[in-house]
């Protein structure tokens, strides 16, 4: 219902205030994907198609947090497995996040169903975790959730002021940048999953959760300026080859349609 939700609202907003584009447009696939037995099969493929370009926020509300991190090609960050990154701006650019909402990031990237679409990346340890390389994803919406002033809970609902960082320093999750008019640091926010059983979910070790009190509907908006077709996939995690962004931004609907998204709301949660 809510993809319905989100998928009429983005369809309504590209006819009023989007004049037509094209674009093409690559949806990353998994370069390891799960069988059902749990067992890892290499998968060469990616889909590529012509498809309309989504239309930029600015028919959105204002920014109320935001924030950008940068990638250098010659720096640790490109040894992070980038098209997990890719997979998890999939499944959560333009999540809707309504007022009084508990925001959690492995919820909303599909990290705690049965099989995950994500590969097996590096950990902290340079362990090769499944999903390993999302926690900048998760880093980067708590730059914004911190930007716009929202709390912070963990995975027991206790207020915490900032999410928990990685054991390990990486100079890439400090920096401090313009954004929207005024300096915003980086917030680091690790997360992890586990799964005990091969015919089990997977389950939260730890998570990035923030609750929405602006009162306000919030829309999740992240924008990475590479594509899959930017990485060098005969390295094990798809390296970049030159300086790249990610964009991030919390904005609010605009006033006449937080109603009507309300009672749409309302009636996916009875």
């Amino acid at each position: 219902m809510r993809r319905l939700v989100l998928a009429i609202f983005l369809l309504f907003s590209f006819l009023t205030f989007a004049s037509p584009a094209r674009a093409e447009t690559c949806v990353p696939l998994p370069i390891f994907s799960e069988t059902p037995s749990g067992e890892s099969h290499v998968m060469a493929q990616r889909h590529c198609a012509t498809a309309a370009a989504a239309p930029k926020p600015a028919f959105l509300g204002k920014i109320v947090g935001g924030g950008i991190i940068y990638l250098r090609a010659n720096d640790e960050a490109k040894y992070s497995s980038l098209n997990n990154v890719l997979h998890a701006i999939q499944q959560l650019n333009g999540a809707i996040i309504y007022p009084g909402q508990i925001f959690s990031f492995n919820r909303q990237a599909k990290l705690l169903e049965m099989t995950i679409p994500y590969d097996l990346g590096p950990d902290v340890r340079n362990n090769m975790v499944k999903a390993g390389g999302v926690c900048m994803v998760s880093t980067l919406v708590a730059t914004a959730a911190h930007d716009a002033g929202l709390p912070f809970i963990n995975e027991r609902g206790k207020p915490i002021k900032k999410p928990v960082p990685h054991s390990r320093y990486y100079k890439y999750y400090h920096q401090v940048n313009e954004y929207n008019g005024h300096p915003v640091p980086i917030v680091e926010a690790a997360v992890a999953i586990q799964k005990d059983d091969i015919a089990k979910p997977w389950r939260t070790v730890q998570d990035m959760q923030f609750i929405n009190t602006t009162g306000q509907i919030l829309v999740l908006n992240l924008e990475p300026s590479f594509t899959v077709d930017d990485l060098d996939l005969t390295q094990p995690f798809g390296l970049i080859q030159q300086d790249q962004t990610i964009r991030v931004e919390l904005r609010t609907l605009p006033v006449g349609m937080n109603g009507w998204f309300t009672r749409l709301g309302a009636q996916n949660t009875n």
